[in-house]
């Protein structure tokens, strides 16, 4: 089947009227589609095989969504992880999504076509470190910076003003260069059967963020605190980080799958 090329809001009011409700959508979907399916469109259904394929990518119990910012421009592909075939969204902007299925082993295709020229598409190096080993501003350091963009100054001006701050966390905090992110949703589309009533799993969330900078690439994770931690990591450390999350996800479809949880 050829991609289908359709609004993420065209996509949702179509699944939806097809009987397939918010209730079982990724909680991605859900919160991207939330506005968009009381609007009133004379739209024509797309074909069965197509809504199947949309229906599919909306429940996906295992969404990994990569993007990839440079200027004012971010690239996006969301891919609902399958064992069997995984079904896949790529979007510019505020345009239109292609929507198709591959094989498992098309995914990372997809990925290295995303990453291409941002440096980040080299072979696969995870860099591992321990959280206290990276780069953070100390609470005084913190509010030099707030004192500083108060008073108007802009970030790059208010991190210059932070003394003794490490030439690295400056870069990386300062940076301008392409800005990637990760993140991998897992939810249970169903109750299912065997589970008591109001038993469902509450839905699972992971994300990473890298920023390029003057003297190199930066991580940094997804904590709830005011300032992360930065660690300086390798190029490959994006494909080291994304070929795990795959497998993950793939794991957690699969299981899904044999529980009877997913569509």
């Amino acid at each position: 089947m050829a991609p289908l090329t359709a609004h993420l809001g065209q996509a949702a009011r179509w699944v939806q009227r097809e009987g397939t409700g918010p209730e079982q959508w990724n909680p991605v979907y859900r919160a991207l589609a939330k506005d968009t399916l009381t609007e009133e469109h004379a739209e024509a259904l797309p074909s069965a095989e197509e809504l199947e394929l949309l229906a599919r990518q909306l429940c996906a119990p295992a969404l990994m969504v990569l993007a990839v910012t440079e200027g004012a421009s971010t690239g996006r592909l969301r891919i609902a992880l399958s064992p069997e075939e995984a079904t896949l969204e790529h979007s510019t902007g505020e345009g239109p999504s292609s929507w198709w299925s591959a094989a498992p082993s098309e995914v990372p295709t997809a990925v290295l076509a995303l990453l291409k020229g941002t440096g980040a598409e080299v072979s696969p190096r995870l860099a591992v470190a321990a959280e206290d080993a990276g780069l953070c501003l100390s609470v005084e350091q913190l509010e030099t910076v707030r004192a500083e963009l108060t008073a108007g100054s802009s970030p790059a001006a208010a991190f210059a003003a932070v003394p003794g701050l490490d030439p690295r966390l400056r870069d990386a905090l300062t940076a301008t260069g392409p800005r990637l992110s990760l993140s991998l949703t897992l939810h249970d589309p169903t109750p299912g059967t065997d589970r008591e009533p109001g038993s469902r799993q509450e839905p699972v969330n992971w994300s990473r963020l890298w920023v390029r900078g003057q003297l190199g690439l930066y991580r940094t994770d997804q904590t709830g605190a005011p300032m992360p931690t930065v660690h300086p990591v390798p190029d490959g450390d994006v494909l080291g980080t994304v070929l795990p999350i795959l497998e993950e996800g793939m794991r957690f479809a699969a299981a899904q799958g044999t529980s009877g949880g997913a569509r």
